[in-house]
């Protein structure tokens, strides 16, 4: 809900018990002034007449102060408008935990119902309706349905944010020449723009990030000349999609932003990616992970994406290096988990291993019998697993529980993580899998930035502060100095080829997407190790940048901010 309909809302419920209160006040004086007339004047027989007058202007003032509070034709209309926008939020969050889920054909009809309750009526709703509506067909291969529901509604959406959409339908492939890179006569920068949720649910996540973030500035500052600093311009959206959107808007036509690091979640940083690549403003995301925050053009940089060459790096490495030959592939039904199982399920065809079995499931599942049920009947070599932290004990543990102990299990990023290890035990020991993490890794900061992070906030790193770390290094060694502009950053920011960070050794490519090396890892006897055997691609240093300042963060783990 706005701020505005709050106000009103406010408003009318001050307004309404304002009246009650006066009319009460009059009740109260009535029966004062009756008890003291009765005292006084018991023998006077005009007694009863001046009560039964009191008490008539009484009961009328009371009925015209309540009346003017809630009967008034202007107030009452407009009492009337905040039901359906409330009832219309309400539609709108049920649709997006559709989406969420990965339930795209359910999400679809209702942002559409929705859509005829709320149109003409609120164009914010109508906005985040037909955005959600066309990532939902889109989602389902349903491209020319997308392009009819944007041009359904073209005229009731804000114009300003037209182009967010179109960005999101292909429209637009990149902003206009001279738009994408303001002149630097016209756009001299020297702040960094910063959304985070500092409040609210994920609070603890948004400043677990801002702390990285203000680590890598001090660094950056304390070798600038007084008066060349760069200076942090905090936003806090209180994770809710709507006001990150907002906040975006005002710091793209703020020209001294030279560029802009959030959000956290994935819906708040896809709200703010749209922003960033319709305004030519350069963007970069510290910790979502939303395979459709990719290719949303040159101005918008994805640290923690989900790189579906840690699929195909780890199905290469199986078949050619662990000598596995059948595979089964159990993935969660979204995004994300659709990305990777069918990049793994082709990696290895073309690695000529055999995948005998590629299954889905919700999110909301926590048994998988009949998913094991079927593998029971082909026993494959290995079973891939792309899960997050909370799913893989689970699934790991019902693995060994259908008597499938000895099959080899195979991961992502998320698999190095403490909760793992301590909760999993020997049900995830020998586990095999790909991250663009580990401590260990040549040529990442991890060692520098844990020792930084922890002298100057005396409690453990953790991979929020990390990130948040990386990206305002990697943004700040674009920019080279203070003041810039977004002309230079962008160019500058498209160029790395080898960048390290606390989190990974980055490169990014002229089209914005951000790759990390990879490693594979295996879990074993509680320790996270490189997988015997392995030998990760050579990088290319023709071109490399050099490193950059300090990086780390444990993969996995939440921020301490006690």
């Amino acid at each position: 809900m706005s701020d505005d309909m709050h106000l009103f809302i406010f408003s009318c419920n001050c307004n309404i018990s304002f009246k009650f209160i006066v009319a009460l006040g009059f009740w109260i004086s009535y029966f004062t002034f009756s008890l003291n007339t009765q005292k006084s004047h018991r023998k006077h027989g005009f007694n009863r007449m001046l009560s039964a007058g009191l008490k008539r202007w009484a009961c009328l003032l009371s009925i015209m102060v309540l009346s003017t509070g809630c009967g008034g034709a202007g107030v009452r209309t407009e009492g009337r408008a905040t039901r359906p926008d409330t009832d219309g939020y309400d539609f709108l969050k049920q649709g997006i935990q559709h989406y969420s889920a990965g339930r795209y054909e359910q999400a679809i009809p209702a942002f559409d119902r929705l859509l005829a309750k709320a149109a003409p009526q609120d164009s914010q709703l109508v906005y985040l309706s037909v955005y959600y509506g066309i990532r939902s067909r889109l989602a389902t291969g349903k491209d020319l349905s997308a392009d009819s529901l944007y041009d359904s509604f073209q005229r009731t959406i804000p114009g300003d944010q037209h182009r967010e959409l179109e960005f999101l339908l292909r429209r637009i492939k990149a902003p206009p020449k001279g738009e994408q890179y303001p002149s630097e006569e016209r756009l001299i920068a020297y702040k960094l723009g910063v959304i985070l949720p500092l409040s609210g649910q994920f609070s603890q996540f948004g400043k677990a990030i801002l702390e990285g973030i203000e680590l890598a500035v001090e660094e950056f500052n304390r070798n600038l000349q007084e008066g060349r600093e760069v200076i942090l311009d905090i936003r806090d959206d209180s994770s809710d999609p709507i006001r990150t959107a907002i906040l975006g808007r005002a710091l793209a036509a703020d020209s001294t932003v030279a560029g802009l690091i959030g959000s956290y979640e994935n819906e708040t940083s896809l709200a703010i990616a749209l922003v960033a690549a319709a305004t030519g403003l350069p963007l970069v995301c510290p910790t979502a992970d939303a395979p459709g925050l990719d290719y949303l053009g040159s101005m918008v940089h994805v640290l923690n994406r989900t790189d579906p060459e840690l699929a195909r790096e780890l199905a290469r490495f199986a078949v050619d290096g662990l000598k596995l030959h059948t595979f089964a592939i159990l993935a969660s039904d979204d995004e994300r988990g659709n990305l990777l199982a069918d990049t793994f399920a082709r990696a290895v065809r073309e690695s000529r291993g055999v995948v005998v079995s590629n299954q889905r499931y919700s999110g909301q599942t926590s048994t998988f019998e009949n998913q094991l049920n079927l593998l029971q009947r082909y026993l494959p070599d290995a079973v891939y697993l792309p899960a997050k932290t909370n799913e893989i004990t689970q699934i790991a543990s019902q693995v060994y529980y259908y008597g499938l102990g000895d099959v080899r299990l195979l991961g992502a990023e998320y698999w190095d993580s403490e909760r793992v290890i301590r909760l999993g035990g020997e049900y995830v020991d020998g586990a095999v899998f790909a991250s663009a993490f580990y401590a260990e890794g040549e040529g990442l900061r991890w060692k520098e930035f844990k020792e930084l992070y922890e002298t100057t906030h005396r409690r453990p790193v953790n991979r929020y502060s990390a990130l948040g770390y990386d990206a305002a290094a990697i943004i700040l060694a674009a920019a080279g100095s203070m003041p810039s502009h977004r002309q230079l950053l962008a160019r500058n920011l498209n160029r790395f080829l080898h960048f390290s960070g606390a989190m990974g050794i980055y490169s990014v490519e002229d089209s914005g997407l951000v790759r990390r090396k990879v490693f594979i890892l295996e879990l074993s006897q509680g320790n996270v190790v490189p997988a015997r055997g392995f030998e990760p691609l050579k990088e290319n240093g023709d071109k490399a940048f050099p490193d950059s300042i300090p990086g780390s963060a444990a993969a996995g783990e939440e921020p301490n901010n006690n």
